[in-house]
């Protein structure tokens, strides 16, 4: 018999599948039986990133489609792609996510509008897709939406990013409250330091402003989690995030829970 984190018979789209976190959740679905289709902006990449997992995980279901969130109608042509290659879609991870680092001073309303455009309205024109077709199927599903501990803590040179996670965990609420008589559960996780490219990109910020005192592998020592002693890996994000997608979780609602060994206290 299997156990209620089993995701077998289970389909789930991977927005920005093809980072390095996107992998690691792929990866984590796939091991718990469920078919995975990925969606991001480069096609080649998208292919590379799905026989990388078939080599990880034999036999698995993987499909994939071009995305871009700030692309009027890609949002749905992906999905659409998706119900092509799957019978249905009853998981969706919003993991598509846009952080680069400006001064407030430097910071326009043109940065802010791309932020804001991946990161929340992206996310709600996935949501709004995926819950659409369940409705309409009269099923039940799980959204998982891939905050960060930002959402909570600021970070300087990232005020939009802060704000739209910030908006992300607000928006799980929401949307939690709001499908629950449509039995769609919706959670957030809130990663810290996880060692992605998006990190190193930070990293590189900071020792750029270092003026030379600091170097990447600097970084990388000291700004992993104290109590873990190293930075997170992008598949143990995948494997909560594995777990709020299955029955196991089912009491667990509208939450953002941090997956930052410890960094974050509330």
């Amino acid at each position: 018999m299997k156990g209620l984190d089993s995701l077998e018979g289970r389909f789930a789209l991977v927005t920005g599948g093809t980072s390095a976190m996107g992998v690691g959740i792929a990866q984590a679905l796939l091991d718990k039986g469920a078919g995975v289709f990925l969606a991001d902006l480069d096609l080649d990449k998208l292919a590379r990133t799905r026989d990388e997992l078939l080599a990880l995980c034999p036999g698995a279901d993987v499909g994939f489609a071009r995305l871009d969130l700030l692309e009027p109608g890609c949002a749905a042509a992906a999905f659409a792609a998706a119900l092509a290659h799957f019978p249905t879609i009853d998981i969706l991870v919003n993991n598509a996510g846009l952080c680069r680092i400006h001064d407030v001073a430097d910071l326009t309303n043109e940065h802010i509008d791309a932020t804001f455009g991946v990161n929340v309205k992206g996310l709600l024109d996935m949501s709004k897709l995926f819950a659409a077709e369940l409705i309409a199927q009269g099923k039940r599903g799980n959204i998982v939406n891939i905050a960060s501990n930002a959402g909570k803590i600021t970070f300087s040179g990232q005020l939009d990013y802060c704000a739209s996670k910030a908006a992300v965990i607000n928006i799980t609420q929401s949307l939690a409250k709001e499908w629950a008589p449509q039995r769609i559960n919706v959670n957030a996780v809130c990663p810290g330091a996880v060692d992605t490219d998006m990190l190193r990109y930070c990293m590189e910020d900071a020792v750029a402003r270092s003026g030379g005192t600091l170097t990447v592998e600097d970084c990388r020592e000291t700004w992993g989690a104290e109590q873990l002693g190293r930075l997170v890996e992008p598949v143990e994000i995948g494997r909560v995030v594995a777990f709020l997608a299955s029955d196991s979780a089912v009491v667990i609602r509208g939450q953002s829970i941090n997956v930052d060994a410890g960094t974050t206290p509330y």
